[in-house]
Order: structure tokens, then C-alpha cells, then sequence
């Protein structure tokens, strides 16, 4: 981000000695911080509940001969309603207090839009060069948990026809980045930025990778979460975060549909037996589709390595620093909540056995 953008929203506090009224600060702090606890286990024990709903129905759906693209679209709904609206819904209850009389303030008009548009390439870079380092740290963990969540990963994101390929699109492009923007960097920002930006924007984040519950995508999330929230600090608006979301998400969503036409994914497996197949216009297609994608990497981590070696110029704005930075960590992760919520995120990336202890009381199979 440009000097200038930061200049202009840096507000500094000078340091003052703990009073009365500072401390009167923490027992909120302490309120939000479990209040963020809960939400998080109402997001596993729905994802819990998505599993159970598979366990029950997949055996009697698998009998009716759904297509693909139905199939999809009941994953679709069943996803938005446990995995969006329900959290959702719990974080609007849980955090309206310190919300109250400011939703309507983050979708305001963005300041320095086109500034922070024009480091799209670097968030960019900056998250893929994540995954790329994730995947290659799961090679590590091959045929376990986390290892197998890369795969889960593949097989969610690989369509088998071009009408399930839409239907993953518009869940990436449209839905994802209006409820996820709203829920991580309008919700959960918004409730911890009076006790400052950045540890407002790194709690977010990190909550942000946790949410997509694997491995495989947690450090890729929790970067752009970072630089989300970063641009969302200094534009004051979900709609140049929301954007900037869907463009990453559409940059993997042109892909999915790419690959789901026939000759693509027949090439693709001729690719890897090595034998030949037919260059289609949608083989060219995707050919230039993946050079472009390659090319913004590259280009977005040059960017953002510039960046970085200008850092002390960019320091995000300070809200207040009365409450030092190592006691609001300590306060967050010490919260009952907090803590459990890291317990089930660590079962979830590692070995899932929670899921399955509450699919095998539901459907009675012990075995």
C-alpha cells in the first residue's frame, strides 16, 4: 500500500500509564474474545452437522441416481445454509453489542479504491506462494489426515461436468466472498478494532484459516486473511475487500470450468500417462489461462518482495495502545472458548476424530 494511504489513516496514541479507565477496557476485551470462542465452536458443530446429514443421505441418494450437477447443487445449499448462514447468524448474535449502529459503515464508499486495487497482484502472490509452500509441506504427511486433506481438496475442486463446474463458481465468486467478507474482516475485525488494527486483522485471519477447517488451505487463507484485512483497514470498506475475493476466487474458478470440458480433462490425463492427445480450443484455452496465471505469481511476488523491504513504512493505523499487544494475545488464547475452539481445529486438521465420534453415535455403525 502506498505511503500516502497510510499516513492519512494513521492515528497515534501517545503512551500513557495504566488508570482506571484503561483497565475498564479489558473486561470487554475479555467478553468479545469468548464471545468470538463460541461462534467458532458453533462453526465446527455445523460442520459436524454437514457430516452427519452426508453420513444419513448419501446412501439413499446414491440409490435415486442424482446427476452431477443436482448432486452439486444440494452440496451447495446444505453448504450455505451450516457453513454461511447458521455461523453467520451466531456471530451477528453473539457480537452485536460492540457491532450495534455500525454494519451500515462497512460497506461505505472505499478510500484510495485504485490503490489498493493495483496491489491485488501482490496479495495474490503472496497467498499462492502459500499453497504452493503448503502443498509441498504436505508431501511430508502423505497417507495421513492432513495429508489426505489435500486430496479432499482436489476432488471438491475437480468438477466432473461443466454444470457442476458453474455451480462451484458461483459459490466461489458470489457467495463466498459476500458472506466470508462480512463475516471475517466486517464482523470479527470490527469488534476487536478498538482494541487495535492489528491484532484486529491477524485474529481475523487466523480465524479465517480455521474456518476452512484443513490443512491444505489454512496458511493459503490466513495470508490473504492478513492482507484482506490490511486493505479493508485502510480502504474502511468490505467492498474493495469483497472484490478483491472474488477476483482470487474467479482466478480458480476459470480454471475449475476450463478443466471440466471433456477434451481438457482428457488431455490433462494424457498429460500425466504420457501419451497424446487432441489440442482443443479449450485445451489452448486453458494452456493461456494457466500461462496468465503463472505470470500474475511471478509478478505478484516480485511486488510484493518490493513491498516488503519498505515495510517500516507501512505500519497499519493504531486505534489505541493501552493494552500491550502479548496481553491481548494472552487474553484471547486464554479464553475457555478460545481454547476449545483450537482443540477442534487441531482435530480437524489432523485426525477428525470428533466428526466421527458424532456420526458413529448418530447413525449407531461403531465400526
Amino acid at each position: 500500500m502506498s505511503e500516502e494511504i497510510i499516513e492519512n489513516n494513521e492515528q497515534t496514541v501517545d503512551q500513557e500509564p495504566q488508570t482506571a479507565e484503561t483497565q475498564s477496557l479489558v473486561p470487554g476485551f475479555k467478553s468479545i474474545c469468548f464471545r468470538i470462542g463460541v461462534m467458532m465452536i458453533v462453526v465446527f458443530a455445523a460442520r459436524i452437522a454437514v457430516n452427519i446429514i452426508s453420513a444419513l443421505i448419501v446412501p439413499y441418494l446414491s440409490e435415486t441416481e442424482l446427476t452431477p450437477t443436482v448432486a452439486y447443487l444440494i452440496d451447495a445449499a446444505v453448504s450455505l445454509v451450516f457453513l454461511y448462514i447458521i455461523p453467520i447468524t451466531a456471530a451477528i448474535f453473539l457480537l452485536k453489542r460492540p457491532m450495534k449502529g455500525r454494519v451500515g459503515q462497512i460497506y461505505a464508499k472505499p478510500r484510495y479504491f485504485g490503490r489498493a486495487m493495483a496491489m491485488f497482484p501482490a496479495g495474490y502472490g503472496i497467498a499462492i506462494t502459500c499453497n504452493l509452500l503448503t502443498q509441498l509441506l504436505g508431501l511430508l504427511f502423505k497417507d495421513t489426515a492432513l495429508g489426505n486433506s489435500f486430496t479432499g481438496i482436489q476432488q471438491t475442486l475437480a468438477a466432473p461436468d461443466i454444470g457442476s463446474a458453474v455451480v462451484l463458481f458461483i459459490q466461489l465468486t458470489i457467495f463466498a466472498p459476500l458472506f466470508e467478507e462480512f463475516w471475517c474482516r466486517g464482523l470479527i475485525i470490527e469488534s476487536l478494532r478498538p482494541y487495535g488494527n492489528g491484532f484486529a486483522i491477524f485474529v481475523s485471519a487466523l480465524l479465517f484459516g480455521i474456518i476452512h477447517a484443513n490443512f491444505a488451505q489454512f496458511f493459503y487463507a490466513a495470508a490473504l486473511g492478513i492482507f484482506l484485512g490490511y486493505i479493508y483497514v485502510s480502504t474502511q470498506s468490505l467492498v474493495t475487500t469483497t472484490i478483491m475475493h472474488a477476483m482470487f476466487n474467479s482466478i480458480s474458478g476459470m480454471l475449475i470450468l476450463i478443466s471440466s470440458v471433456p477434451s481438457v480433462n482428457e488431455y490433462l490425463l494424457a498429460s500425466v500417462s504420457g501419451e497424446a492427445a487432441e489440442v482443443t480450443p479449450a485445451v489452448v484455452l486453458y494452456m493461456v489461462w494457466m500461462g496468465l496465471i503463472v505470470l500474475l505469481l511471478v509478478v505478484g511476488v516480485i511486488m510484493a518482495i518490493y513491498k516488503f523491504t519498505k515495510i517500516k513504512k507501512y505500519r497499519v493505523p493504531k486505534v489505541q495502545n493501552e493494552v500491550s499487544t502479548g496481553r491481548r494475545w494472552g487474553i484471547f488464547l486464554s479464553r475457555v472458548s478460545v481454547i476449545i475452539m483450537l482443540i477442534l481445529a487441531i482435530d480437524t486438521f489432523a485426525t477428525q476424530e470428533v466428526p466421527k465420534f458424532f456420526i458413529k453415535l448418530v447413525t449407531g455403525n461403531w465400526n
